[in-house]
């Protein structure tokens, strides 16, 4: 609980320093591969800690590089829906990020998986079982 509101103090923080969204847009603007790996080492941490917000602010800042209206046009997503979507505003379905993805080059695989490592078939019927009692009467 600690070590998430001081992560929480420290985005805040840097949200605040002059300058840092700005220059990040710039290095993504000049070099879109670099979004690209920002975005796709985002979407890993998302994946492991479930943890939306540093995924949300990367991905507005590589679509503010890229262009609204050209991402807005290569997804067939609406811009009004990309601000709420991007800046947290609005819950992103998968379809929903799966096309921003896309549209700023990044792929993604899924190598989906039981959590077990054997799955098993467990039978629901009962077996019958006789008793000593009942075997020895049916003998008889």
């Amino acid at each position: 609980m600690k070590v998430q509101a001081h992560e929480e103090k420290l985005e805040a923080l840097a949200l605040t320093m002059p300058g840092w969204d700005e220059g990040a847009v710039k290095r993504y603007r000049e070099d879109p591969k670099l979004g690209q790996m920002r975005v796709a080492s985002e979407f890993k941490e998302y994946l492991h800690t479930g943890e939306m917000g540093y995924l949300l602010s990367t991905l507005y800042k590589v679509a503010e590089a890229k262009g609204w209206s050209k991402l807005a046009r290569e997804t067939g997503i609406s811009r009004p829906t990309l601000y709420a979507v991007l800046s947290g505003a609005a819950d992103p379905k998968v379809s929903t990020l799966m096309k921003i993805l896309e549209a700023l080059g990044v792929k993604v695989y899924t190598n989906i998986a039981p959590l077990c490592s054997e799955a098993k078939v467990v039978s629901t019927k009962k077996k019958k079982t006789v008793s000593k009692t009942q075997k020895k009467a049916i003998a008889v």
